[in-house]
């Protein structure tokens, strides 16, 4: 008996000196706090990765083109009745807008082109050329000018309106080139055919861009005096037809790439 009280007073003691065991911990409900830190960053991460994404420049160009090709396949393209000029033409690559225009095919920008001599009923005197240099837009000097002059005839306003239009409209480098035929000129204004085809170019020039506020980048303005011929000078006729201005809408963006 003594024994088993020994024995049970030894065991009250060792179970006294057990630590107790803590509680189990209590999980609150929701999200632990820094789980709401790390998805606000992540969010703000998708955000700034998106922005970066719209403010690069995106190849639509491509996609365009690949539209316009189905429309010729499909023949939902309206065909175009024109008197056009026949030159050796090219493709020409197109590169990126920055200014809102579009960047695409020759055939949308010759039907834009046509349609505006049309209803303009100036078929006869103004034509369309695809070159190895692009678009040619050919306006004889009536249209514009009186004979000696560089003063823009009212009367071609509404025409020169729709060619600001386009040329808003279609991403191109356009070149305004005035030309004359061989016949010197001798005015206390212009001493030479030189300084009269410059001063029209430069005046078509000047109303695109103080009338339709173009950019002026995507404009060059020059004057080829009689160098450039496209019909004999030896003739009334040949002459009148070199007497124009043209507008060259090249291949180039009118603004390069950044």
């Amino acid at each position: 008996m003594a024994d088993d009280g020994m024995q049970g007073d030894e065991f009250d003691e060792q179970g006294s000196s057990e630590p107790d065991c803590p509680p189990p911990p209590v999980c609150e409900e929701g999200a632990p706090e820094w789980m709401v830190t790390f998805g606000d960053m992540m969010s703000l991460l998708v955000c700034f990765f998106v922005i970066l994404i719209s403010f690069s420049s995106m190849d639509v160009i491509k996609y365009r083109s690949l539209v316009g090709s189905l429309k010729s396949a499909f023949g939902s393209q309206s065909a175009i009745a024109s008197k056009v000029i026949t030159g050796q033409a090219t493709a020409i690559s197109l590169g990126s807008s920055h200014d809102g225009s579009k960047s695409l095919t020759d055939e949308n920008l010759e039907e834009e082109l046509v349609a505006s001599v049309q209803k303009e009923g100036m078929t006869g005197s103004a034509t369309i050329a695809r070159t190895d240099r692009g678009l040619v837009l050919r306006v004889r000097e009536n249209v514009a000018f009186e004979p000696g002059s560089a003063i823009i005839r009212e009367e071609s306003f509404q025409f020169l309106d729709k060619v600001a239009r386009i040329c808003r409209l279609f991403d191109r480098k356009v070149y305004v080139e005035g030309h004359t035929d061989n016949i010197p000129i001798h005015s206390d204004e212009f001493p030479s055919n030189w300084e009269l085809s410059s001063v029209r170019a430069s005046a078509i020039v000047r109303y695109m861009l103080d009338q339709h506020h173009i950019m002026p980048e995507k404009f060059v303005a020059s004057g080829l005096a009689s160098t450039v011929p496209i019909r004999s000078n030896t003739t009334a006729n040949g002459r009148e037809v070199n007497r124009r201005v043209e507008f060259i809408f090249s291949g180039r963006p009118s603004v390069e790439a950044f």
